[in-house]
């Protein structure tokens, strides 16, 4: 089977990309299934035979900057419904003929226009979705550093009064626009399944209108073989992910200056990065470590000397790769109770769970797993079990293909008959 895979970012940037590069991997691996790819061009990008049809890059931030009326032009056509991308993925389907598309993440850069290219030469399409955009302009439910839901009923015109999106109005005016031209043109009945990694996001799409025999519950996975289990530690906590309002970083440092000789490194980057810093000098400076970016390479290190990690976000998280990652190499995790977490840190077994935005709540399951040697191993150990039973490569791939084969045996036009969209 041909396979063609389309992401934004062909680079590790995010959950999103490691799934697609994980996802191409296992179907060539497992499969023997030829993938191809279609993307964004970057100067980060991994090496692609197929990079020569791919989309020019545009900083869509940047360019709504500018407030030029050529830069603006420049957004609405790529970001909305992009012409260039049909006309690049043809020629690209041209040389490279598949079987099924499967998507990744593309909005504002690629966006469901590819659905038209698609449909015209019989290509089923499944979605894997790795936030809530379609149901949510911001793709978070996160506004004013809270959940919101206020966009429900397709009350899409509600982002921009509230200038959600980046706390700007032309960005938040550009994914209203994207969403209801999605709508309007049936862009997202012509996809045969999405695909949902947590059974809340799952939950979510129906109650907001999704059809539930259209949304299907498979969730990521991670291979385990080259990755050894560590029951040792270097006598710190860890987090890894965006440095942003939405995960919780702000109570995660308040929780750790409630703490008694807790140290905290924290992986990765992001716009509270400096508020953060402020925070960390007057609270619990000598205790409270910015490691910015890291390699693959390294990250894993530092997983492996970790106490556990922790996952403090405040908005709906949906399936996190970091709880995996850290699953896969037998640590535990104190998550908060929100989104997909509950899903995969079980209370007890694989870790603890604490209120989101709760500093008390938070510096009370550290101060207990810190000082609870034995069962925080334990958990560990049930952690490792969890993502070698549930959440394999061979798994995910058996999931899979029972979802290909229904597009593909049960390929229709859409009908119309999905009036929620």
């Amino acid at each position: 089977m041909n396979v063609l895979i389309v992401n934004s970012f062909h680079y590790y940037r995010g959950g999103d990309s490691a799934y697609t590069f994980g996802l191409s991997n296992l179907l060539e691996r497992v499969g023997g299934h030829k993938v191809v790819h279609f993307a964004m061009k970057h100067p980060l990008n991994l090496p692609s035979d197929y990079s020569e049809f791919f989309v020019p890059e545009i900083d869509l931030v940047e360019e709504l900057k500018k407030s030029r009326i050529a830069s603006g032009v420049r957004v609405l056509r790529r970001a909305i419904y992009s012409n260039d991308s049909k006309r690049r993925l043809g020629a690209l389907l041209d040389r490279y003929p598949v079987d099924i598309a499967h998507i990744q993440n593309i909005h504002g850069h690629i966006t469901p226009s590819i659905f038209h290219v698609l449909r015209s030469r019989s290509i089923p399409i499944v979605w894997t979705l790795h936030d809530y955009f379609l149901v949510c302009p911001n793709s978070t439910f996160f506004s004013e550093n809270k959940i919101c839901e206020m966009c429900q009923g397709k009350n899409f015109y509600k982002v921009v009064i509230n200038k959600c999106r980046k706390k700007s109005l032309a960005a938040s005016l550009v994914v209203m626009l994207e969403e209801h031209v999605d709508r309007v043109l049936g862009l997202l009945e012509m996809v045969n399944f999405f695909i949902a990694p947590s059974h809340f996001l799952r939950d979510k799409m129906i109650e907001y209108g999704f059809p539930p025999d259209k949304v299907i519950h498979i969730p990521n996975f991670i291979g385990t073989k080259s990755i050894r289990p560590s029951l040792n530690n270097d006598g710190y906590i860890l987090y890894s992910g965006r440095l942003s309002h939405e995960k919780g970083l702000i109570t995660l440092v308040r929780a750790i200056s409630l703490c008694d000789s807790v140290r905290l490194l924290i992986v990765g980057d992001g716009p509270l990065r400096k508020e953060l810093g402020a925070m960390v000098e007057t609270s619990a400076q000598e205790r409270i470590e910015f490691l910015g970016h890291l390699d693959r390479e390294k990250l894993w290190k530092i997983i492996a000397g970790a106490l556990f990690v922790v996952m403090p976000s405040e908005w709906y998280e949906n399936f996190p790769y970091s709880i995996l990652e850290a699953f896969a190499s037998a640590k535990a995790v104190i998550g908060s109770r929100t989104g997909g977490i509950p899903q995969l840190v079980r209370v007890g077994e694989t870790g603890l769970l604490f209120e989101p935005g709760n500093a008390d709540d938070l510096a009370e399951k550290i101060q207990w797993m810190v000082k609870h040697s034995k069962e925080r191993q334990e958990m560990g150990r049930r952690a490792r079990e969890l993502v070698e039973k549930e959440y394999n490569p061979e798994l995910h791939y058996k999931r899979l293909m029972e979802v290909y084969e229904a597009a593909l045996k049960k390929y229709v036009r859409a009908t119309g008959d999905i009036d929620c969209f």
